[in-house]
């Protein structure tokens, strides 16, 4: 029973380290195409925006202009998302393909940060039991417990990586 129980409560916070680092990688691939196609977008926005805009209003035109080339120049999506909300009439389909993408880049940053929070704080709970080996090792009705809350947890860990390995592979 102690080297299992050392087996497992070392080895589970190696597994998931690596496996959080491994889906890191995809999801800052993905980050980075979403944010290259909304810049994309906002370059559009810029070769078209005197489309958009009323012929008596080129100041306006002009403004957004600057607006969306220094959003750009700084990979502000914030800031073309600010200047896309002026549009939203003007400009439908530019604005639905705008805040598809940035609502996809929105969701995949708020359930990576979730996701990594929670894989971390099992890590950290691992490594805490681990240490506390001694006392666990004696106790086998609470340790089998333990076992079970922990297994519990990487299932659901497991569940909501795989969901971000998902949301990171598709295409959308």
């Amino acid at each position: 029973m102690d080297d299992s129980f050392y087996y497992f409560f070392s080895a589970t916070p190696q597994v998931l380290a690596a496996i959080l680092a491994l889906f890191g990688v995809f999801v800052i691939f993905k980050i980075e195409n979403l944010k290259s196609d909304l810049i994309g977008i906002g370059r559009f926005l810029i070769s078209n925006v005197e489309n958009y805009s009323d012929q008596n209003d080129t100041f306006l035109g002009f403004q957004i202009k600057a607006q969306v080339a220094l959003s750009i120049q700084n990979k502000d999506i914030n800031g073309l998302k600010a200047t896309f909300d002026i549009f939203k009439n003007k400009a439908n389909y530019f604005y639905q393909n705008f805040y598809k993408l940035y609502n996809s880049f929105q969701s995949l940053k708020k359930n990576t940060i979730i996701w990594s929070i929670i894989t971390a704080c099992i890590i950290v709970i691992c490594l805490t039991i681990l240490s506390q080996g001694d006392y666990f090792v004696n106790h086998t009705c609470f340790l089998s417990i333990l076992f079970w809350i922990v297994i519990g947890l990487i299932i659901a860990c497991f569940t909501g990586l795989i969901y971000i390995l998902i949301k990171s592979l598709s295409e959308s």
